[in-house]
């Protein structure tokens, strides 16, 4: 196993699964407390059309997919805060059209399907070091976000008519989050794959809530329990010659259910 952590390719994919392993819980919490899960579950195959157009023209697919993830995060925004359509309906719309975006961008040229498909279940050896770099970004912007607006996050997610009271600006607070989510998901596919990551954002989540005893508290310890089964999941897979983001979410899965029991018992 030691061996293979020598090599570069090894290096950058450990160093890619700890990043999103922290992010993904991170934005996780605030997408199960808004109930933004379906959107960011949503999100996901929105971005895997943007995926296929970009291979489609030769440029970098993650650019595609970050650029067509934030169009549909702020679409979605506009016709929950501007229109007053459901937000559940708003994701079935954006999601059916570009979805039938993908496919067409898949039937004009097979020969990309291989490495489109890979950004469905994850392919973290061919992390590189342009996406490092985009992780570690957007990992300080993640945590920036939430130390400055914490507070107003909070509220929000408490009662909007509360935070609006408090002076919150709610529509540009949900919008940036909504941003946030749809960027922090986008650059975690090629590491977990778009079929599997809403699954590493909700279940650490999820556990944390039945642990900490305030927001931030919630907040760290998903972090943590996000640190954990990504490396624990790692390593399994290394000595079961598993997928490690198929691995990394098993293990994330029985951490889950470990959790729920304690918390019954």
């Amino acid at each position: 196993m030691f061996d293979y952590l020598a090599l570069p390719e090894y290096q950058r994919a450990l160093l890619a699964v700890l990043l999103s392993g922290i992010l993904l819980p991170e934005i996780g919490v605030l997408m199960v407390l808004e109930r933004f899960t379906f959107a960011g579950a949503g999100i996901t195959h929105i971005a895997f059309s943007g995926v296929t157009l970009f291979l489609l023209l030769g440029i970098n697919p993650l650019i595609g997919a970050i650029t067509f993830a934030i169009l549909a995060a702020f679409m979605m925004w506009h016709f929950v805060e501007n229109r007053g359509v459901n937000l559940d309906a708003s994701m079935g719309i954006l999601f059916a059209f570009f979805m039938a975006l993908a496919v067409m961008f898949m039937s004009v040229y097979r020969g990309y399907s291989g490495e489109a498909l890979s950004y469905l279940f994850g392919s973290v050896l061919t992390v590189d070091t342009f996406d490092i770099v985009l992780l570690v970004i957007v990992f300080f912007m993640v945590q920036i976000f939430l130390l400055m607006f914490h507070r107003d996050i909070f509220l929000l997610l408490l009662n909007r008519e509360l935070a609006e009271a408090s002076g919150v600006n709610v529509r540009n607070i949900r919008l940036f989050l909504l941003i946030l989510i749809a960027v922090v998901i986008t650059i975690s596919m090629k590491v977990m794959g778009a079929l599997l990551v809403i699954g590493m954002a909700v279940m650490p989540a999820v556990s944390s809530m039945k642990i900490g005893r305030s927001f931030l508290t919630v907040i760290v310890f998903s972090a943590l329990i996000g640190i954990a089964v990504s490396l624990l999941g790692f390593v399994v897979s290394l000595l079961l010659n598993t997928p490690p983001s198929a691995t990394i979410v098993i293990v994330t899965f029985f951490i889950f259910v470990f959790v729920m029991s304690l918390k019954r018992n």
